[in-house]
C-alpha cells in the first residue's frame, strides 16, 4: 500500500486533483512534485505513521531530479535521519548520521543527533568509528566526551578518565565535564577492589563541587550531588 493511499487528509486529495491532470503532459513541475512529497511527509507525521514516512523518505533518495539540487539533496537527507529516528530505525540513522558527522565535524548539533542515535542503538559499530575519527580530529571537544562515555559505560574507568582529563585541558568552561570526571571517580571509588579509596572519594567530590560551581545552585546540580553522595553512602551529605 503507497503511502498516499487510505488517508482522508484533504490537502492529499487537494494535491491529486491538481498533478494527476498534468500526467499525460512530458512532465509534472518539479516544485509540484516536492510540494506534494514535503505535504505528504508531514501528513505522515501528524499521523505518526513512521514506518510509511521512513520507506517515503528513503524511496524519494532515488529521485535523480531531487537529488541534482545541493540543498535539496541534504534535505532529503536529513528528512530521511529524522523518519528513522522518528521510526526508531536506529540501523539506518546511524549510516546517515555517521556520513553527516564525517563531513560537518564542527557541528554540535551533528554530535547530539549522533549521540541520541547511539544510545538508542543495538550495537558498537559506533566506537571502532569514533576512535578512527580521534586519529583525524584529536582536539574535538564533543569527540573526546563521546569517548570518554563509550569507556565508561564499558567499564574501564582509567580510560574513560584519561579521555576527560584531557577534554577538560581544552575546554574549562563546559560544566558536563567535571561532572563526568567526578562521577568517573565515584565509580572508582566504589569498585571493590580500588586501592586508596579515600583519594578517589576526595576527587571525585572535588570536581563535583568543581560541576555545582559551573552550573550553579540548580535543581539539576544538586540531585546530580546528592546521587553521588548516595552512591559513596555518604548519607548525611546525600539528605542535605
Amino acid at each position: 500500500m503507497r503511502p498516499s493511499e487510505n488517508c482522508g487528509d484533504p490537502r492529499v486529495r487537494t494535491w491529486k486533483i491538481m498533478v494527476l491532470p498534468s500526467l499525460g503532459q512530458p512532465d509534472v513541475p518539479l516544485e509540484d512534485q516536492w510540494e506534494l512529497f514535503t505535504t505528504l511527509c508531514h501528513i505522515l507525521h501528524e499521523q505518526k505513521r513512521f514506518e510509511e514516512l521512513e520507506r517515503m523518505t528513503f524511496s524519494a533518495l532515488g529521485s535523480k531530479e531531487f537529488m541534482r539540487d545541493k540543498e535539496r539533496a541534504r534535505e532529503m537527507e536529513f528528512m530521511c535521519l529524522l523518519a528513522c529516528i522518528y521510526n526508531d530505525s536506529s540501523y539506518f540513522a546511524y549510516n546517515i548520521m555517521r556520513e553527516l558527522v564525517i563531513k560537518n565535524p564542527e557541528s554540535n548539533r551533528c554530535w547530539n543527533l549522533l549521540n541520541l542515535i547511539i544510545s538508542k542503538a543495538d550495537d558498537f559499530r559506533h566506537n571502532r568509528f569514533l576512535l578512527r575519527l580521534t586519529h583525524k580530529h584529536p582536539d574535538l571537544v564533543a569527540l573526546g566526551l563521546l569517548n570518554g562515555h563509550n569507556c565508561l559505560v564499558a567499564g574501564t574507568y582509567k580510560y574513560s578518565l584519561a579521555e576527560y582529563t584531557q577534554v577538560f585541558k581544552q575546554d574549562k568552561s563546559n560544566p558536563i565535564i567535571p561532572l563526568m570526571l567526578g562521577l568517573t571517580f565515584t565509580h572508582m571509588a566504589c569498585q571493590k577492589f580500588s586501592g586508596k579509596k579515600h583519594s578517589l572519594v576526595v576527587q571525585a567530590l572535588a570536581f563535583l563541587n568543581t560541576y555545582v560551581e559551573m552550573r550553579g545552585e540548580c535543581q539539576e546540580s544538586m540531585y546530580n550531588l546528592g546521587r553521588a553522595h548516595h552512591q559513596l553512602n555518604l548519607l548525611p551529605q546525600a539528605v542535605h
